[in-house]
């Protein structure tokens, strides 16, 4: 993933608005490969359709019905890379994001042969779409870079505002990762998750100042977790990313997870 030049103080959504605007000026790839680090947009869109079906879909298989008849939003659909893979999957896709480009990103999934969703534009905080709407929100890769934990906690309760009584969250958050990262042990994974545990005891999150679209918002899963059941939420399941290697095994990545029901 592409990166500021300098540790942003302005507020993650100037320093993305502007990085963003850069890479969308300097072409195609340059703007749909800036989300992600793929090699050009056709493996961006590619790796959305696993990111997708792997931390969304699978998850929430077990718990919703009938998708086609459903509507999916994503918080942060950046180039629209996993939005394409939800858009296929439901009746009706919403992406919202803070950049200014939403017409190259719908031009690129009419492209794809997308033509059910609407994209869009959020203060960074908020999710523009009416109460109790939605049928299912998810977030990859973003709730790790909103550098402050009350934008965490106003997305978190966005999210139970806009779902539909019974609808589902899947949303991802970034987590202490000094051992497993890109590790297969769940020891080392587990070592962390007590790393981070005793590291963030005292506020159970760390904002930390860092360049545009590096982590600067780590919550520790129990915060979450108090969060989540502050809000009302059903706490269904927690997940963690995974990575693929060529061999096909799994690699623990960045994040967090928690798939969450609105009763």
């Amino acid at each position: 993933m592409p990166t500021g030049q300098a540790v942003e103080t302005r507020g993650h959504v100037v320093g993305f608005q502007e990085e963003i605007q850069i890479a969308a000026a300097q072409g195609k790839d340059p703007f749909f490969t800036w989300f992600d680090s793929a090699a050009d947009t056709e493996a961006a869109f590619v790796r959305g359709t696993w990111d997708f079906l792997i931390h969304v879909a699978m998850p929430a298989a077990r718990y919703l019905a009938c998708p086609e008849e459903k509507t999916v939003l994503e918080i942060g659909h950046g180039g629209g890379r996993i939005l394409a893979a939800a858009c296929r999957s439901f009746r009706k896709g919403i992406g919202i994001d803070v950049h200014d480009n939403n017409a190259l990103v719908e031009g690129e999934l009419r492209a794809r042969g997308v033509a059910n969703c609407r994209l869009v534009k959020t203060d960074g905080r908020c999710i523009p779409v009416g109460d109790c709407t939605v049928d299912l929100v998810y977030s990859f890769i973003v709730l790790q870079h909103v550098e402050r934990i009350d934008v965490f906690k106003s997305y978190f309760a966005e999210t139970h505002r806009v779902l539909k009584p019974g609808a589902l969250a899947v949303l991802y958050f970034g987590r202490k990762r000094r051992f497993s990262l890109n590790k297969r042990s769940r020891l080392l994974y587990w070592a962390d998750r007590l790393l981070e545990e005793l590291s963030l005891r005292r506020r159970g999150y760390q904002e930390i100042p860092a360049r545009v679209n590096e982590t600067n918002l780590v919550v520790a899963m129990s915060f979450a977790k108090r969060l989540s059941r502050s809000l009302r939420f059903e706490i269904l399941k927690t997940l963690v990313s995974r990575k693929r290697v060529p061999d096909g095994m799994d690699l623990f990545g960045g994040q967090h997870g928690l798939l969450l029901r609105k009763p």
